[in-house]
């Protein structure tokens, strides 16, 4: 019995160790850039050629929507999937210079009408955005955004004109 149980030893002893497991975190959930890309895809465009910037964090398309606008989709914060920022915008109206105080004070008083998108005056031109945390959102999400830009954005740039060109400012 001791010379089988040295025997066992023995051939215990060419066990060879196994180094530590080499598995990475893979954190679950949607990826990002792929529901972004694919929602493009079906808006009838080619991700890649929309593609304007691609670093580690931020990813930036320029979707066209008509012969004179781009919709500009941008991703922040891709290294962290569950903050990762979107951000859909379009310009709708550049504003002229001559009468830019009437054009600023009419898109603040029309501001208030939009529904779940904002205004912004980026350079000269009045922007027409969203913007959330894309978290667990998925495609019908990202409709849903584009269809609020789309369905105001030509009402908008209507109203913005039509009360900048109003004879005087009527009190609220």
């Amino acid at each position: 019995m001791a010379d089988s149980l040295r025997s066992r030893i023995q051939q215990m002893s060419k066990v060879k160790k196994f180094g530590p497991p080499r598995i990475k975190k893979i954190s679950g959930g949607k990826d990002p850039t792929r529901l972004v890309e694919d929602f493009i895809a079906r808006k009838g465009f080619e991700p890649e050629e929309c593609l304007r910037q691609r670093t580690g964090d931020v990813c930036t398309w320029c979707v066209p929507s008509t012969d004179e606008e781009e919709l500009e989709i941008t991703l922040e914060g891709l290294n962290r999937p569950m903050e990762t920022t979107l951000y859909m915008g379009l310009n709708v109206l550049t504003v002229p210079i001559k009468q830019c105080e009437r054009f600023l004070a009419a898109a603040l008083i029309v501001a208030d009408r939009l529904i779940g998108a904002k205004l912004s005056l980026v350079n000269y031109d009045f922007v027409l955005s969203v913007t959330t945390y894309l978290g667990d959102r998925g495609m019908e999400e990202l409709d849903y955004f584009f269809e609020l830009i789309d369905r105001q954005k030509n009402w908008l740039r209507d109203e913005i004109i039509q009360e900048a060109l109003k004879d005087e400012f009527e009190p609220e």
